[in-house]
């Protein structure tokens, strides 16, 4: 484990205050990936920051950004928080693409239709359509 918090720091730019910005690479989206063996394979390079600075993840949680930089992993920008949390955050920053309705969203829970069909007809991706029928996104609907 001592070889991958190496590689980890060696890929951490650090600016004072302010995000610490991941140079290694990077997944869809803007997401650091860090190859660990004894992490489980590929991680995120936030998560693994997370880890290393905070200890367990609780693996029913997400590690958010309070700093909506994809790209950060200073463990002060990093927190728990669950899917809703997440979704909370991406409309508080304007970053949610697209808002559904509620009806919209009752509709996608009772659509039995293949999720890839169902994300294309709502302008959302398929995971956005996963969270709605888990009940892990406007779960006050529920």
């Amino acid at each position: 484990m001592r070889k991958t918090i190496e590689r980890f720091w060696a890929k951490v730019n650090k600016t004072e205050g302010g995000c610490w910005e991941w140079t290694g690479a990077k997944a869809r989206g803007g997401y650091g990936t860090l190859n660990s063996a004894k992490a489980g394979g590929c991680v995120g390079a936030h998560r693994f920051s997370f880890w290393l600075h905070n200890g367990i993840i609780d693996p029913l949680l997400m590690v958010l950004h309070s700093c909506d930089n994809p790209g950060c992993v200073n463990p002060g920008h990093l927190r728990q928080g669950t899917a809703q949390d997440n979704m909370d955050d991406k409309v508080r920053a304007g970053n949610a693409a697209v808002k559904l309705t509620e009806e919209q969203v009752l509709a996608i829970r009772k659509d039995d239709r293949v999720q890839r069909v169902i994300a294309e007809d709502y302008g959302v991706s398929t995971s956005m359509v996963s969270y709605i029928k888990r009940g892990e996104y406007w779960s006050h609907l529920n």
